[in-house]
């Protein structure tokens, strides 16, 4: 509950934060393991160190915003100097940013409630469910896209209010994420099936400067050939659990 209260006040209220020195800003969303608000009100995350990390590395500055999905998305689309992530690199998206990663993978799952009598193998037995996502976002296109109804959700958190209260009969979400917002609101799930696997990445909008996406994603490369990713996503998973 008090995760939920703190993000609520910095989604409603965000607090002012300083100019980057290179007039960058990185949108992201709660979506956890990648992203998050931690104790502190801090933006963590698996995606976020690494990223961190490599802008450090880089000799960059940037601003840090935390916003509802589609906000986030779409400045990034639309204004200069904003990207976004952790973003699904679709072939509908490609054309609108400048891509630097990938950052991490995202498997995508359905879920049901644990006590749910469902029984769903693929995407074509969830033709006649009430099946939920959120706004914007990739895995519910993808699902949509191959014929399912989808009920779109403001934010990926809600669906597990959603679940419970019969609004849909199954999420699809990302696997990790889906088990840490359950947890996190003491709910349990039960997977139903996976059936996809996505690289995301950081999505610029098309004014970041060439060198800026050059000097990042070497940094990124390098730290990745390092295998410090499981690193990054064991601190990002304490992080999580430390967090109200």
């Amino acid at each position: 509950m008090k995760r939920c209260l703190l993000l609520a006040v910095c989604l409603l209220l965000p607090l002012p934060v300083p100019a980057s020195l290179d007039g960058l800003t990185f949108n992201t969303e709660e979506y956890p393991p990648f992203n998050f608000l931690d104790r502190q009100g801090e933006i963590d995350g698996m995606a976020t160190r690494l990223l961190r990390a490599g802008l450090e590395q880089a000799g960059l500055s940037v601003t840090f915003r935390l916003l509802p999905w589609a906000r986030a998305y779409t400045e990034a689309r639309m204004r200069d100097n904003h990207c976004v992530y952790s973003t699904t690199r679709t072939e509908e998206r490609e054309p609108h940013f400048t891509w630097i990663g990938p950052l991490v993978t995202n498997e995508w799952a359905a879920f049901a409630l644990a006590d749910s009598p469902l029984e769903a193998d693929s995407l074509d037995d969830l033709m006649e469910l009430r099946v939920g996502s959120f706004r914007e976002d990739a895995v519910g296109q993808f699902v949509a896209q191959r014929g399912v109804a989808v009920v779109v959700a403001p934010t990926e958190r809600e669906n597990i209010g959603r679940l419970q209260a019969g609004l849909i009969d199954a999420w699809v979400t990302g696997s990790q994420t889906a088990r840490l917002l359950a947890a996190d609101a003491g709910i349990e799930l039960r997977e139903l099936f996976d059936f996809h696997r996505a690289d995301l990445y950081l999505a610029c909008h098309p004014s970041v400067s060439d060198s800026v996406v050059t000097r990042l994603q070497a940094a990124l490369d390098r730290l990745l050939d390092d295998d410090r990713l499981e690193a990054f996503r064991r601190d990002a998973l304490e992080a999580w659990e430390r967090s109200p």
